[in-house]
This record gives structure tokens, sequence and C-alpha cells, in this order.
């Protein structure tokens, strides 16, 4: 078990997750399953990609191509979700090669100096794919107005990521859960100023681009 002393917050034990070679010649190349246990229960991931694909698969790849979509749909019949989406014809490949929703992000701004910021990015995918399946947007949310302007350009859901790492740092699991809470009053009160009673209240027209404001 890990263990965190300076706020006493730990992880579940018993994870292994190994490589393993696959028993059935030619089906997948060595070292490419992964077998496991997680809280008493095994399971068995088998291979992970079919001859041919590389192991390493990141988002620095540019090998990757939609065959890897059409791998993974003939795995699961779980949702696919493609993140790292930042314009309208990424969302639109996305869609039309299978994925069920698209998460705009530009990874946190650690790929790529002068990438796009996430919440600039939204408006013009949400245009482009945003009556065929769910946006959600990631990076940058660090209060619940960050929240209340991402719903209003389109966003279904949003993804938190600092401030809960700030949270768990903090006070471990009550961190995470007083920063959810703070998330969520912060988020109400912007709606209550803004005169919305639901979130499918919130629309466009509550926000603007900074942009707006140096033309005044």
């Amino acid at each position: 078990m890990w263990l965190n002393m300076l706020n006493n917050y730990s992880l579940v034990p018993a994870q292994k997750l190994q490589p393993q070679s696959m028993p059935a010649p030619g089906a997948a190349e060595p070292g490419c399953g992964l077998t496991g246990q997680y809280s008493g229960l095994s399971y068995d991931l088998g291979p992970i990609r079919p001859i041919g694909f590389p192991l390493d698969i990141s988002i620095r790849d540019r090998s990757a191509t939609r065959e890897y979509i059409d791998w993974l749909r003939s795995k699961t019949n779980l949702p696919i979700i493609i993140k790292g989406v930042l314009t309208a014809e990424d969302a639109i490949l996305a869609v039309n090669n299978g994925a069920n929703a698209v998460i705009v992000s530009n990874h946190g701004g650690r790929e790529l100096d002068s990438a796009a910021a996430s919440i600039e990015a939204l408006p013009e995918v949400v245009r482009a794919i945003g009556d065929r399946v769910e946006v959600y947007v990631d990076g940058g949310i660090r209060n619940g107005i960050d929240v209340f302007k991402a719903l209003a350009l389109g966003a279904k859901a949003v993804f938190v990521g600092r401030p809960i790492l700030y949270g768990l740092a903090h006070s471990g699991e009550d961190g995470v859960q007083q920063i959810l809470e703070i998330l969520k009053s912060e988020l109400i009160r912007t709606m209550t100023f803004a005169g919305c009673r639901s979130l499918s209240d919130i629309k466009p027209s509550f926000v603007v681009h900074e942009s707006h404001y140096a033309k005044l």
C-alpha cells in the first residue's frame, strides 16, 4: 500500500499490472497482454493491439490513424471518447470515425507551447459536431465561473485536474471533497447572479470573448 504520511491518504492495495506473452501465434506480438488484480478481482485484458501496431501508443505518435478507433471498437461496447480535439476538422474526423463524444483539450498546455486554450477552441468544436455527439472540455477549469463559461459555450461537462490534486495534497480525500463543494457552490452562485434556475438556462449569450471589450 502506498501511503502519503503528510495527509494519511492511501491508495488501494493489491494492484498488479504486468505484461505477459500471448499464447496464440500470429494473434498478437509478445508482451502486449495485460493481466492484473484490483481489490481482489482478477482481470485479463488480453492483447492490447493486433500485429503491426506499435506498443507505445502516445499522443506524440504520428502514425496513429482511425484504425486505432476501429480496433478499439472491436474490443469493447463502451463509449469511445476522443481527447485532445482543438479544431472543427479534427472533431468531425473523430465523429465520422466512430467517436461517441470528444473532449476539447490541450492536455494541460504541457504538449505544445502557444497551443490554443481549450476554452478558445470549444465554440468551434461545438458548432461542428455539437448536434451529433456530446462535447466535453478539459483544461483551465479553476472555479465555478469557469464551469459556467464552459457550459454556456456548449460543453456538456467539464473535467477538473489541478484543483483536485491541490485538494488531495492538502487534506487527502476530504480535500478533494471540499474542492468539489467549492466548485459547486461557485457555479450555483454564478447561475443565481445570471438569473439561471437550472443548467438548461445557461446560454451562449451569457459570455463574450475578452476581445469584445477591446472594441468599446
